[in-house]
């Protein structure tokens, strides 16, 4: 039976090395995404470089180290290419030295050095792939198409509160004299969180009652604002029903959230200014056609008023000359009654005359100066029948009224016409 070699730990983590340096005697150049970045007090940097299989349930993962001594040149090197620092999920391309760590028999990759253009171009990338699906779903354009409100007053804000971008943007809008209310949802603009809190943020805002949300950060490096070339994120800001305004990095900066945003600013102060703006240009077409309004009132109130008095004077005009007219017919009419009744007033005369003539003639003193006598009882009623003897009665002539005794009363015999 073959003896077994049994290996002590040292003998073996010494063979693993120098293994490695047969199989790897120069550096290797190594990409994958950072994860699970850590600065360790003493300077030195630690993370793992991952790469997850198409199916995204297995991932590959290399620690990586990177030592105090170079990281200020690693650094500078990001910094100059403006790719920003080491964060959690940048794709990168570094080299190093693989190497065997006995201690934690783990294998490393000390970093020697990084491609920062590699970075960029991979965001790029990831930026044309994003912009592509969005645009293959039909939403590069949607929340462009919303209306915006004529008075936007009631802004959502998505921003880290406290944060620069925030103190501008409130700033900005404090400063104006209208009436802005802000409802903030707090959200991390960069890092492992960003992702989720940004996505919450815009949807929360989404079910309030807001004119339109703001969705502001400030400046920073390329990788820093990385959050908001995610597709959820612009998926979120495309699928919104309230307009999305941003005011994202500055004037060099273009996200994918910028592409689908109803309109875009930079940087947040722009937004803010934009929204003021938005309000003031309300407000001076509200009194420029208040007072267009008023001039037109007045115009018409002066024509009306024109057309009343005109009125007026015609209605005078015609009111006397029908007053002229009826007043020369009342005159008319006044002579006609005048002459009717003078005409009746003398008829009369005449009559009356006739009368009193007739009554003149047939009064009883004109009958007793004939000759004729009235005769009375004792009651002085006039006596045209028989009456008994021996009453008194009394016969009135002319000149006299003579008292005598009834003897004998009879019928007259009256003679029959011939």
């Amino acid at each position: 039976m073959t003896e077994t070699l049994t290996w002590s730990v040292g003998d073996l983590c010494e063979a693993i090395r120098d293994t490695f340096s047969a199989v790897f005697p120069e550096e290797i150049w190594l990409e994958g995404e950072i994860v699970d970045l850590k600065f360790h007090s003493s300077g030195h940097v630690y993370f793992d470089l991952i790469e997850p299989d198409a199916s995204g349930s297995r991932i590959d993962k290399m620690s990586v180290a990177l030592w105090k001594g170079r990281r200020q040149r690693i650094e500078a090197a990001l910094v100059q290419a403006d790719a920003g620092p080491l964060v959690d999920g940048i794709r990168v391309r570094m080299r190093g030295e693989l190497s065997f760590y006995a201690p934690q028999g783990r294998v490393q990759l000390l970093m020697t050095e990084i491609d920062p253009h590699h970075t960029l171009g991979q965001l790029a990338v990831d930026r044309e792939r994003v912009l592509k699906s969005l645009s293959e779903a039909g939403l590069l354009e949607a929340n462009a198409a919303l209306k915006l409100p004529p008075v936007p007053l009631h802004i959502g804000l998505v921003t880290s509160e406290g944060s620069a971008a925030y103190n501008d943007f409130v700033n900005e809008i404090s400063s104006s004299s209208y009436p802005f209310r802000i409802s903030l949802a707090h959200s991390a603009v960069q890092g492992t969180d960003a992702e989720g809190e940004l996505v919450t943020a815009i949807q929360k805002l989404g079910n309030l009652d807001v004119d339109v949300i703001a969705v502001v950060r400030g400046g920073g490096a390329r990788t820093d604002l990385m959050a908001f070339d995610l597709e959820s994120v612009a998926r979120a800001v495309a699928q919104s029903q309230v307009p999305v305004m941003s005011g994202i990095g500055h004037e060099i900066d273009r996200s994918v959230v910028d592409d689908v945003v109803h309109t875009a600013f930079k940087p947040p102060t722009a937004c803010a200014s934009a929204l003021v703006q938005i309000v003031a240009t309300f407000d001076q077409n509200l009194d420029l056609s208040a007072r267009r309004i008023a001039n037109l009132a007045t115009t018409n109130h002066a024509r009306a008023s024109e057309a009343v008095s005109s009125a007026v004077r015609a209605l005078g005009d015609r009111t006397r000359r029908t007053l002229d007219i009826k007043e020369e017919k009342m005159s008319a009419t006044g002579h006609r009654l005048r002459h009717l009744a003078s005409m009746v007033i003398n008829q009369n005369s005449q009559r009356l005359d006739r009368i009193f003539d007739l009554v003149r003639v047939l009064h009883p003193d004109r009958v007793l100066a004939r000759g004729f006598s009235i005769t009375r009882d004792h009651n002085g009623e006039i006596v045209r029948n028989e009456i008994a003897a021996g009453n008194t009665i009394f016969s009135e002539t002319d000149s006299s009224v003579i008292t005598s005794t009834v003897t004998e009363s009879k019928p007259r015999e009256t003679k029959e016409a011939t």
